[in-house]
C-alpha cells in the first residue's frame, strides 16, 4: 500500500464525521442528491489516497460505489469508515 500523507488519512476521517452526522439527520434512503455527491467524492477521494491493495481492499471500495449509486448512503459509509480506520490502526495516521 502506498504511503499516505498523515493530515490526508486524518481529513478523510473528519470528513466522514461530517457526512454521516449529516446523513443520521435524514430519513434512511432518502437523501439529498448533494449528500450522495459529497459521499461519492469521499469514496473517490478515500481510494485515490489509500490505493487499495487489488486483493484486500478493491472488493470494499467497489461495495462502496455501488452503495452510493444505489444511494445507500449510510452503509457505504460504514465500509468506508472500515478501511479509513484499518489504515489509521496501521499506523498510517
Amino acid at each position: 500500500m502506498q504511503t499516505i500523507c498523515p493530515e490526508n488519512l486524518k481529513d478523510l476521517a473528519d470528513r466522514w464525521t461530517v457526512l454521516i452526522n449529516q446523513i443520521n439527520r435524514h430519513e434512511p434512503n432518502h437523501y439529498p442528491d448533494e449528500l450522495c455527491m459529497y459521499v461519492a467524492m469521499l469514496a473517490r477521494r478515500a481510494e485515490r489516497l489509500i490505493c487499495p491493495d487489488p486483493i484486500e481492499q478493491r472488493d470494499v471500495f467497489n461495495a462502496v460505489h455501488d452503495m452510493v449509486e444505489r444511494g445507500k448512503l449510510k452503509p457505504a459509509l460504514d465500509k468506508l469508515h472500515d478501511v479509513i480506520d484499518q489504515c489509521l490502526e496501521n499506523g498510517r495516521h
